[in-house]
């Protein structure tokens, strides 16, 4: 109810009112400690009232909890995972005081994403994914050939000349307010275009004979930084979203959510298996799961370590974070 991917309704959707009835509950048992867990977005959801209203309600309670919303990444847990989360620890007040909060790790250093990879054979892409890489790769090496920069904008080709605007079921008046509402990127792709046409062109029109590329394949977000010399999508991590494909380094993935878009990681050409999923929420590999669920659960699970160390931190007073070297920091 708060994600940017939900419809932010916060305590209007019945899954924000599980608050108070967490809040019943501690209310009954009185635990000495509780740890809650939620998106990043909840920090400034509703311009801060809605976290005025969590730390109110926990004082009132009788438990202390820090001022300000603490935002962790799996990431500062030397976990190979982008996950921005926001950590409320809650200790009882007659307890004595929470720990002092350590200064967060500016640097991500940890475990690479290739450090967990176990099913190597396994889950390899194929039918329309298949297309779409191949397709999106020829043009990543067109512009690596010919040193011409990758755009820091979304690449829609739909919008690089006059054949691909919309599709033919869009009016000229919707395809006019899409236009008016993205004119920046629009313009943005077409200069680019209109400027390597000549190395473009029997590209596009190779990429639209495919009757796999059909709705957002067509748009691609690079998120890797500067074109290497061998760059292709054998060399990056990639996945195929509702707006279109994202693209990334294969050094962690971005955040897991419960929906269907696995991570491709290009140099095996295959989607992470669902053992290498629950290892990006630090689940032992001793965890039994359903093929049939796995994916919604992984997305919507809390990262194991992460909570495990906080936990530490808040009940025995130990080290929040790790030192680089992998010790327990003092």
């Amino acid at each position: 109810p708060f994600s940017k991917a939900g419809f932010r309704k916060g305590f209007g959707d019945d899954r924000g009112n599980l608050f108070f009835d967490i809040c019943r509950l501690a209310k009954f048992h009185k635990p000495g400690y509780m740890i809650l867990e939620n998106v990043r977005n909840l920090a400034s959801h509703d311009s801060g009232n809605t976290w005025k209203v969590i730390k109110d309600s926990i004082d009132e309670l009788g438990y202390q909890t820090y001022e300000d919303p603490l935002i962790l990444n799996a990431l500062n847990f030397k976990v190979p995972q982008n996950r921005e989360r926001v950590i409320i620890m809650c200790k009882r007040k007659d307890l004595g005081s929470l720990p002092q909060l350590p200064e967060i790790p500016k640097s991500k250093f940890g475990t690479n994403l290739k450090d967990i990879l176990c099913d190597h054979d396994k889950n390899k892409i194929s039918g329309k994914l298949k297309v779409v890489e191949g397709v999106w790769d020829e043009f990543v090496r067109i512009l690596v050939s010919n040193s011409v920069p990758m755009p820091k904008f979304p690449v829609w080709t739909d919008w690089w000349d006059g054949d691909g605007e919309g599709t033919a079921s869009d009016t000229t008046e919707k395809k006019s307010a899409f236009y008016s509402k993205y004119k920046n990127w629009i313009d943005k792709n077409r200069d680019f275009y209109s400027k390597n046409k000549s190395l473009l062109e029997p590209w596009l029109h190779k990429s639209r004979s495919h009757k796999e590329w059909k709705g957002a394949v067509r748009k691609f977000e690079w998120q890797a930084g500067d074109l290497k010399s061998d760059d292709g999508m054998d060399k990056v991590l990639w996945s195929a979203r509702g707006s279109g494909i994202r693209v990334k380094r294969p050094d962690y993935v971005p955040t897991l959510v419960a929906l269907a878009q696995v991570p491709v990681y290009g140099p095996e050409s295959r989607k992470l298996s669902p053992r290498e999923l629950l290892r990006l929420q630090s689940f032992p590999d001793s965890f039994k799961y359903d093929e049939k669920t796995i994916y919604k659960q992984v997305g919507n699970a809390v990262n194991v370590k992460m909570i495990e160390r906080c936990s530490r931190f808040l009940i025995l007073n130990e080290s929040l974070f790790e030192s680089e070297e992998g010790n327990v920091g003092n």
